[in-house]
C-alpha cells in the first residue's frame, strides 16, 4: 500500500495511532511507535487550557525524536479561541501535523461547541471559516478527525469532507459512526467509501478495526488511503505491525505470547514513570495494564488486583503470578 505524503511529511506505513484521551501520552506513543506506526497522535489538547497556561496541558505537549512524525490534536468550540491556541502551539510545541478534533462525542466537549458539535449541518459555514483560518494560521499542515454526522438523520460526511478539503485540510480521518452513536453499533464503512470518492485528499478509515484481516477488508471496500486504530490495539501493540505485514503480503502469527505481553506492559509502565512520575504512572496503569492480559487464565481476578496496585513492585508481583498461571 502506498505511503501518504503530506507536504514534506511521510506517513509510512499508512497506519495511524488514534488519539485516545488519557491514554496516548508520550509514554504510550513511544511504545507504540516501535510497532509499524506511520503517525502517532497526541491526546486531545484543549484550546482554553493552552490560553490559560494550564501546566498539566503543557506537559501533554512533551515530545521526543523517536515518535516522529507526530500530530498534536487540538479541540475547541470557537474560531477565536482555537486560533489563539494554534498560535501558542506554533510557538511552544515541537510537532509535525496539527490535527483538529471534529469528532469527539463526549457531552462535556460537545456542550461547549467543540468536538463533533462542529459537524452539525447548521454549522457548516462556520466550520469552513474556522478551518480556513486554522490552515492560514498554522505553521504545520492541518488534518482533521470527524464522524459521519451528528445523528442518523443528519449524515453529512460528504459535505463535511468537501468543506474541509476546500479549507485547505490535507487529510481526514473518519470514524464510521455518528455522534449520537457514541461507540454503540457498528461502524458504517459505506460512508467512508463515499467520502473517499468525493474528495482528492487522503482519507483514513477509523472504527472497529481489531484484526489485520479486518483492516484489509476495510481498505479494500472503502479504498481509503490508510487506517487509524485506537481501542483495537490497547494491550495489543502487535496488531499494528501485523496489519503492516498483511499489507505487505508477509506472514505473521496471531498468537499472543504471554512473555512478550509482560514485556510490553512493563515498558509501557516504565515509559509512564519517566514521563509522569511514579504516582501518576501507577494510577494510570491500574486501568491500562489489564488490557495486556485479556483472555488469559484468571484475567478477571488479575484485572481486579491490577486496579489496586500502589507501586511498580506491586505490579511486578502480579504479572509474575499471571505468567506462572498460563
Amino acid at each position: 500500500m502506498k505511503k501518504i505524503q503530506i507536504d514534506n511529511i511521510t506517513i509510512d506505513p499508512p497506519i495511524i495511532l488514534a488519539p485516545l484521551a488519557g491514554i496516548t501520552s508520550l509514554g504510550y506513543r513511544k511504545l507504540m511507535k516501535r510497532f509499524s506506526v506511520g503517525l502517532v497522535v497526541s491526546e486531545m489538547i484543549s484550546d482554553f487550557a493552552l490560553i490559560y497556561n494550564n501546566k498539566e496541558t503543557f506537559k501533554m505537549l512533551e515530545t521526543c525524536a523517536e515518535e516522529r512524525p507526530l500530530a498534536i490534536q487540538l479541540f475547541g468550540g470557537s474560531k477565536e479561541s482555537i486560533l489563539k491556541a494554534v498560535k501558542i502551539l506554533n510557538e511552544k510545541a515541537n510537532f509535525d501535523i496539527l490535527d483538529i478534533n471534529l469528532g469527539c462525542p463526549v457531552p462535556k466537549v460537545v456542550k461547549d461547541g467543540a468536538g463533533s458539535s462542529w459537524i452539525k449541518q447548521e454549522r457548516q459555514e462556520e466550520l469552513y471559516e474556522m478551518m480556513k483560518a486554522v490552515v492560514e494560521t498554522s505553521i504545520h499542515p492541518v488534518t482533521a478527525k470527524i464522524r459521519i454526522g451528528w445523528n442518523n438523520k443528519s449524515i453529512n460526511v460528504i459535505d463535511t469532507c468537501k468543506i474541509l478539503e476546500k479549507s485547505g485540510v490535507k487529510m481526514i480521518a473518519i470514524h464510521g459512526r455518528t455522534r449520537e452513536d457514541f461507540y454503540q453499533g457498528n461502524s458504517d464503512y459505506m460512508w467512508i467509501k463515499r467520502a473517499k470518492e468525493a474528495v482528492s485528499i487522503p482519507i483514513i478509515a477509523n472504527g472497529d478495526i481489531v484484526t489485520p484481516e479486518g483492516a484489509i477488508d476495510v481498505l479494500t471496500y472503502t479504498k481509503a488511503d490508510g487506517v487509524m486504530i485506537g481501542r483495537g490495539c490497547l494491550g495489543n501493540p502487535e496488531l499494528l505491525q501485523n496489519i503492516d505485514k498483511k499489507l505487505k503480503g508477509e506472514t505473521y502469527s496471531d498468537e499472543v505470547d504471554i512473555n512478550k505481553q509482560i514485556e510490553y506492559c512493563k515498558e509501557h509502565y516504565l515509559n509512564l514513570i519517566e514521563v509522569k512520575g511514579k504516582y501518576r504512572a501507577t494510577q494510570e496503569m491500574r486501568g491500562l495494564a489489564p488490557h495486556y492480559f485479556k483472555g488469559y487464565v484468571n484475567a478477571k481476578k488479575y484485572r481486579a488486583e491490577l486496579a489496586k496496585i500502589e507501586s511498580y513492585q506491586d505490579f511486578i508481583k502480579i504479572i509474575e503470578n499471571i505468567k506462572t498461571q498460563q
